[in-house]
């Protein structure tokens, strides 16, 4: 008797393609409660790195309200300089006069037809070109016979990286290689000495800064000028910025100071207009306390928006179910519904921007202040931009007060800052915080349901597989047995 090799609707009469694939539905069923509780764990996960986002964000703005948002400056424009200020700076007035900006050392060799001729001896060996700063930096090339042309020493000093540059221009007078310091004023200032051809070194050995040549004639020195037998040609000369900032003197060697005025960059563009100082200005710029504070009300409300949703509760829906049904969980509730760590930390933040801060007899020392105002259901915030401006042109210093660590207590910045930090943790001191502590829990609970799961369809799939192979005897005995059946007719029927 064969075997049937696959089931279906066998000789037998019976379709065990059907059953088996109704049974193994059946089957599958015991994986349902597996697969809602990895979901349920998934989407907490997923709630808590939104929420972790969303208070990050929120602690850019706080940070800014502990200092940044009542140092910014605005600094005024002037000609011969301009100015950024940092927070550490203050709020003051300078008098700047520029004499003299920092220029860099440049030199010129005289114009030479060809750029890719020789202009060395040929010696059969190696010579060295040392380019030598006043600071103490030192670049060295090595140069074979045919590699003395402008453009080929060009790409050689190039080739060091160092802090000299090098370029070809061509010019009315025929091409030129220029050498240009990377630093600034008299640090940068450049000697140049050719070791192993003398020829080149007439050319290029220069020791006093370079010759001061008419500008129509590179053979035309100027008397008296130092450079008279140097080689190279000075385009200009190494010179340091000098500027006095209230009635004191300064020699720096860049045009952009940063060690005068604390907290100030002063970059200088031009000599003082004939030797008048020109006052720069820092004054408070009260729009940036606006600014934060708007900010700060906007990812306030996101972070409780994002703590809302995921904490959402919806009644179940029990209508149309008999006396011994139980409603099931509302699928619109929040991921972290009833989580008492979430619950915990939103009741910290508001009640921490709910408290007043500052000096105790000061008109300003909440937010609802300075017209802040806080929906007593949801603890959004609405901004009276009016109230706030009158606050402001009243008294920073009092808003200030109120976000700022004052007197040995803290402000509202620091402490939001601090809550936030605990649930968030701190990547400069590599703590984790209690999100991260939750989470890490979350995904271990993850993965053992993952091999529950696993280990649950294993089991599944040697129960179908046994049911398949009861099936397939099923179909061959049923087989047997019409096949019985028919002989035992077609005998009877010949009696």
């Amino acid at each position: 008797m064969a075997t049937l090799s696959s089931l279906g609707v066998g000789t037998g009469g019976i379709d065990t393609a059907s059953m088996l694939t109704q049974m193994k539905a059946a089957e599958q069923t015991r994986l349902t409660p597996y697969t809602n509780l990895k979901s349920s764990y998934e989407n907490k996960i997923s709630a808590w790195g939104k929420i972790s986002s969303a208070l990050a964000t929120l602690q850019g703005s706080v940070k800014k309200l502990s200092g940044e948002a009542f140092n910014t400056l605005k600094v005024s424009d002037n000609k011969a300089f301009s100015a950024t200020a940092t927070a550490e700076a203050d709020a003051d007035a300078h008098d700047v006069t520029v004499m003299k900006l920092a220029v860099s050392h440049k030199l010129r060799t005289s114009g030479y037809e060809d750029a890719s001729k020789n202009l060395g001896e040929t010696t059969g060996t190696t010579r060295t070109i040392t380019i030598t700063q006043k600071n103490g930096k030192e670049l060295k090339v090595e140069l074979a016979d045919d590699e003395t042309s402008l453009n080929q020493m060009a790409k050689a000093i190039n080739k060091q990286e160092g802090d000299v540059r090098a370029s070809v221009q061509r010019t009315d007078s025929g091409y030129q290689l220029v050498l240009s310091s990377r630093t600034s004023g008299t640090e940068g200032e450049m000697s140049v000495s050719v070791q192993g051809d003398d020829t080149l070194g007439a050319l290029l050995n220069t020791q006093e800064g370079g010759r001061q040549v008419n500008a129509d004639n590179d053979d035309a020195v100027i008397p008296g000028e130092a450079g008279a037998n140097d080689g190279m040609i000075s385009v200009s000369r190494a010179q340091d910025a000098e500027l006095k900032v209230d009635g004191i003197k300064y020699t720096r060697s860049s045009n952009n100071i940063t060690d005068i005025i604390e907290g100030v960059t002063l970059n200088l563009k031009a000599v003082s207009e004939e030797g008048k100082s020109e006052q720069l200005t820092l004054s408070v710029d009260n729009s940036a306390i606006k600014s934060t504070l708007q900010d700060f009300v906007k990812q306030y409300n996101a972070l409780l928006t994002q703590t809302s949703a995921s904490s959402k509760y919806v009644p179940n829906d029990a209508s149309g179910l008999s006396d011994d049904e139980v409603a099931k969980p509302n699928k619109e509730n929040g991921a972290l519904m009833g989580d008492g760590t979430l619950r915990g930390m939103v009741g910290e933040i508001r009640a921490a921007v709910n408290s007043a801060y500052g000096d105790g007899n000061a008109d300003y020392s909440s937010l609802t202040s300075l017209g802040i105002t806080f929906d007593s259901s949801t603890g959004q915030m609405t901004l009276d931009e009016k109230k706030l401006d009158e606050a402001i042109a009243d008294s920073p210093d009092q808003i200030g007060k109120m976000f700022k660590d004052h007197a040995g207590n803290q402000g509202l910045a620091s402490t939001l800052n601090d809550i936030i930090t605990r649930y968030t943790g701190d990547k400069e001191s590599k703590t984790d915080g209690l999100i991260k502590s939750t989470t890490d829990t979350l995904d271990e609970q993850v993965k053992r349901v993952k091999e529950q799961i696993d280990k649950t369809q294993k089991l599944i799939d040697a129960q179908v597989e046994r049911y398949r192979v009861q099936f397939q005897n099923l179909d061959t005995t049923m087989s047997q047995m019409n096949s019985l059946s028919n002989q035992l007719i077609s005998l009877l029927s010949t009696v």
